[in-house]
């Protein structure tokens, strides 16, 4: 995984027609990501979307973004069986 530095105040921004991004988004994509720049998408020159980098702060790495995954679980064998003492507090 390649994490860049992120400054807001050098966003660049273009804009493209629906047609051209449809036919160059990987392109486009990867310019988002590595160039940090936002893309207005347009319609009959009227913006309709934008292509922008996430913030840095949601660039998390797996493990902070899934603490528990690695960890072994056991069960005990008798997991699924019924509790009569719950059985009975419901009687």
């Amino acid at each position: 995984m390649i994490l860049c530095t992120y400054n807001p105040e050098e966003v660049i921004m273009r804009s493209l027609s629906v047609s051209s991004a449809r036919s160059k988004l990987p392109s486009l994509l990867d310019d988002v990501f590595t160039k940090h720049e936002t893309i207005i998408i347009s319609r009959k020159g009227k913006p309709i979307a934008q292509l922008a980098p996430i913030p840095p702060d949601t660039n998390q790495d797996e493990a902070t973004r899934f603490p528990l995954r690695g960890i072994s679980i056991a069960f005990a064998e008798d997991f699924d069986e019924p509790a009569p003492e719950l059985w009975e507090a419901l009687a």
